[in-house]
Formats: structure tokens, C-alpha cells, sequence
């Protein structure tokens, strides 16, 4: 093996190694937010009695409202 093999071998195991961490966070972070989520909505559910589907309606007429006040991406010409 020469030299440069060695240099780009170990450069793809540096490259890889961060990406596989980088994965790993955002992986984490993705199971923690689905987690509060479902405890949000179980806990709706259970002391309210509010569903996921009133939720999503809900949030539904909520960014349409939030929409309405953007600008219009409209292009003219």
C-alpha cells in the first residue's frame, strides 16, 4: 500500500466516523422529540379527553392562520 492510500484510507475512516456520530445525534434527537410528543398526546388524551385527530385539525388551522399573515410568493410577468 503507498502512501497516498494510506492518507485517503484513513481520511474515509475520519470522514465516516463523523458522519456515524453526526447519525447518531440527530437519531437521538429525533427519539427524544417523538417521545415528548407522545407523552403530550397521551396526556391530552387521558385528562382531556383530546384526541390526535382534534390535535392535528388544530395545528392544521393554526398554520393556515400563521400562512395567511406570510407575503403571497406569487410571481408575476
Amino acid at each position: 500500500m503507498t502512501g497516498t492510500e494510506i492518507l485517503i484510507t484513513l481520511g474515509a475512516i475520519a470522514i465516516s466516523g463523523l458522519v456515524l456520530r453526526w447519525l447518531i445525534t440527530v437519531l437521538k434527537i429525533t427519539v427524544g422529540t417523538a417521545m415528548k410528543i407522545a407523552l403530550i398526546v397521551f396526556l391530552l388524551q387521558l385528562f382531556f379527553g383530546i384526541g390526535p385527530g382534534r390535535l392535528w385539525e388544530q395545528a392544521q388551522f393554526l398554520w393556515s392562520q400563521v400562512a395567511s399573515y406570510l407575503p403571497s410568493l406569487q410571481y408575476s410577468r
